[in-house]
């Protein structure tokens, strides 16, 4: 019974307490939340994302956002007033520039009030305690993240301006005196030559008419002029800029360096870091703190230097290597844009300009000529002859040996040769060896096929290279402003900022190489094509089934690699297609041919005589100073031969001739075979390799998959404390691998089935639709199962 009533009064109890809890509210924080009409959503966005985060916990969060303009002045300051008098509001907070201006003149803050955009303290007129507060009561203010002057310097070490303008809103009057006193005494600090201007932006008419720069000013710094639902109209303006060929520099990061501007050097991940100051800020002051007593700054902004490549192109400048030695590098695979290029037009673009098909083409028509050439040796020759003979007068006068003193005559020889082996080989053999170059050619052509394409995948592979260690490299500077923030508030010591200092001093080196191969892959490239080394395109990225018309990417063909057993039959298929294909096996059999017909030649020389027919006619055409002419029937001698000849004995070199002749076809028989297997066996394995991609490219997606995600797991916990920075370390390396692994597993698939093309001899792409319906034709029959008899026996 004890037991029993112990039990009734421990429910009793609990009831009672579960009572007061429901009978007790949960509290609730009122926010009046001010901003201007231009200031970036994003930030305010995310000052309401921290506060309701941290808060939500102890109650419920109400924001009451109000929206003022700097003008009228004496307008926007009885509208805070008034929110600092209503009893609901618990905090007041100003997010953004203009705002925070108009709370600083207030002066008085009967509620506890945040300005969440303070340029610069000094200039503004705020004070500092040693405590890093502002000492004024209720009164609390956050230095952005903003850093002009480190900003101009950063513009200053790009190009070297002498009169810098700066863009910003036309009704930002409350602001105008102090930014642009601020701008100035920054500038006069940077590069005391400059000259400073200001151009004013009305974001109501630039849809229309964008405001004229002065034409003395050689740089623009830009500031946020439009609201983020307008940036179509902030593009505009920065095309605007570029189109002028000016340098621009972004107060706000990355976002407008995306958009166009040059450079920028303020990362967006630090509008969380202060969006996170104001939220704790909120909680302290409502759990009672004096605003006046919070802090005013945050130890844990980042950088985040960025350069648009694209746009160093468009506004023909290129800062040296030392200025862009911190900066993170965006579009740089536009850095060298020209006209569109694709797969296929690069390989029909290199079978008309390739310089080495060229000169295979040219060996061509010459062995043709030489082949006409040993067939003009069988026909007839026919020589003229004229002269004018003077001889002395002794000769004439007193040996009278000549009838003439001076001469004029004329001759013709015909030699026609009736028979004779040598020639006649050396024709047979001019005619093979012609049809062998026509196959060289042929196999030139086919080799130009595949190094255009190797050429154009690798520079995909540069490509790709250059943008996954770019991104990496961004992942490394991120990861070292984790281990930064931990360093500040003591979590890690300073080696391990060291360490991803290290890696990022990596990645650079990396980064550097993947740039210097990309380069070297756009001058291959252009060399294969006979282009100027120089010469800018823009190369379209290959998807593997549809990038080029391979003879795999149709499904039936690729069917066939579905198992081991398939893959061999397609090979056998594959080696017969080759030995009727390939041109190397024609080229080698015509040299068979050929010494076949030498070894003829040399058996015949042995009893075959060679036959020649001359014929020949001189005629005295004239006489002078003749004592006594030459008679007409004795003016014009001639004679006709034929000539038959043997070679008797020439010492056994008939015979050696002969059977050097014969090891020579022996040899070639030799090599024939040699040919033959290395042949086969390229086709089997490019095959086997060109199967073995189409796998890889879904298994290197895959493991993409699980690195990324094993990444973003170590990555956080390295960010909470849970993972060395070891642990992360190797997470971001598998990572890299595993992307450089699924970005080549595409062009290697697709080189790869170009290589086995080639290896059978045929290119599916380059073939007529009757040529390949033929092919898929024989394909099919081929890979038919072969029947087979049932030897079992009934019963």
């Amino acid at each position: 019974m004890k037991r029993f009533s112990f039990i009734l009064v421990l429910l009793w109890c609990s009831l009672i307490t579960a009572s007061a809890f429901a009978a007790t509210p949960s509290p609730v924080y009122k926010i009046a939340l001010v901003s201007g009409e231009a200031e970036d959503s994003i930030y305010r966005h995310r000052v309401v994302r921290e506060i309701d985060a941290l808060l939500k916990s102890r109650g419920r969060v109400e924001f009451d956002e109000t929206r003022v303009t700097p003008y009228p002045l004496d307008k926007s300051m009885a509208v805070i007033r008034k929110l600092m008098t209503r009893e609901d509001i618990d905090c007041v907070v100003g997010v953004g520039i203009e705002v925070s201006d108009i709370l600083i003149r207030l002066r008085e803050y009967p509620k506890p009030v945040i300005a969440a955009g303070i340029i610069d303290r000094k200039l503004q007129g705020l004070p500092i305690t040693a405590a890093k507060t502002s000492g004024i009561p209720n009164f609390n203010y956050i230095k952005t993240h903003f850093d002009v002057e480190r900003d101009f310097r950063t513009f200053k070490g790009l190009y070297d301006f002498k009169h810098l303008a700066v863009l910003m809103p036309i009704h930002q009057t409350t602001m105008f005196h102090t930014l642009y006193s601020y701008f100035g005494k920054t500038l006069e600090q940077v590069s005391p030559g400059a000259t400073l201007s200001v151009v004013d932006i009305d974001a109501e008419s630039i849809e229309n008419d964008i405001p004229e720069i002065p034409p003395d000013v050689d740089a623009v710094y830009l500031l946020p002029i439009f609201s983020p639902n307008k940036d179509a109209l902030m593009e505009k303006l920065i095309q605007a800029v570029n189109h002028r060929k000016l340098p621009s520099f972004a107060l706000m990061g990355e976002k407008h360096v995306r958009m166009g501007a040059m450079s920028s050097i303020a990362p967006d991940r630090n509008l969380n870091a202060v969006s996170r100051r104001v939220a704790i800020n909120v909680l302290d002051i409502l759990e009672g703190r004096d605003a006046g007593t919070l802090p005013v700054t945050v130890h844990t902004y980042t950088e985040n230097f960025v350069v648009n490549v694209e746009t160093l192109r468009k506004i023909d400048l290129y800062p040296g290597w030392n200025a862009l030695a911190g900066s993170r590098l965006i579009n740089l695979e536009k850095l060298n844009q020209g006209p569109a290029l694709q797969l296929k037009q690069v390989i029909l673009e290199a079978l008309e300009r390739n310089l080495e098909l060229l000169s295979a083409r040219s060996d061509t028509r010459i062995q043709e000529l030489e082949a006409g050439m040993a067939t003009s040796a069988l026909l007839p020759q026919v020589n003229l002859s004229a002269g004018l003979t003077q001889i002395d007068e002794n000769r004439v006068e007193v040996a009278q040996t000549h009838s003439a003193q001076t001469t004029l005559s004329a001759g013709g020889r015909v030699t026609q040769t009736l028979f004779t082996d040598d020639l006649l080989t050396n024709r047979a053999v001019q005619k093979i060896l012609t049809q062998a170059q026509q196959y060289q050619e042929k196999t030139v052509a086919m080799d130009t096929v595949v190094t255009a394409g190797r050429a154009y995948i690798q520079l995909l592979f540069a490509m790709s290279s250059q943008t996954i260690h770019n991104n990496n490299l961004e992942l490394t500077r991120k990861n070292l402003d984790i281990a930064k923030s931990k360093a500040a508030v003591g979590v890690v010591d300073a080696s391990e900022v060291s360490r991803w200092e290290s890696e990022k001093a990596a990645n650079l080196i990396s980064l550097n190489d993947a740039f210097r191969d990309l380069l070297l892959a756009r001058m291959t490239l252009n060399q294969v094509l006979d282009r100027p080394i120089n010469r800018e395109f823009t190369p379209e990225d290959l998807d593997p089934f549809s990038g080029i018309e391979l003879m795999i990417t149709d499904p039936e063909v690729y069917a066939f690699l579905g198992n081991f057993k398939q893959v061999k039959r397609f090979s056998d298929f594959l080696i017969v297609e080759a030995d009727h294909n390939l041109p190397e096996l024609g080229k080698m059999a015509e040299q068979i041919r050929s010494q076949e017909r030498m070894i003829l030649n040399r058996e015949r020389a042995i009893y075959l005589p060679d036959v020649n027919l001359q014929g020949q006619l001189d005629k005295v055409v004239d006489e002078y100073d003749a004592r006594v002419k030459t008679p007409s029937d004795l003016d014009h001698p001639w004679s006709v031969a034929v000539q038959v000849s043997w070679p008797l004995f020439t010492g056994g070199a008939h015979k050696k001739d002969l059977a050097q002749s014969r090891e020579k076809l022996r040899q070639l028989h030799f090599a024939q075979r040699n040919l033959k297997n290395q042949l086969h066996l390229n086709v089997r394995s490019k095959l086997e390799t060109a199967a073995v991609s189409a796998r890889e490219i879904e298994l290197a997606e895959t493991g993409l998959a699980a690195a990324l995600k094993n990444f973003e797991i170590i990555q956080a916990g390295y960010a909470e404390g849970r993972n060395s920075v070891t642990d992360l370390v190797d997470a971001q390396n598998a990572k890299l691998r595993s992307e450089q692994a699924a970005s080549s597993a595409k062009y290697q698939f697709v080189l790869d089935f170009l290589e086995m093309e080639r290896a059978m001899g045929r290119f599916h792409f380059l073939e007529t639709p009757e040529q390949k319906s033929e092919f898929l034709t024989r394909l099919r029959q081929y890979m038919e199962p072969v029947p087979t008899l049932n030897t079992r026996k009934n019963g």
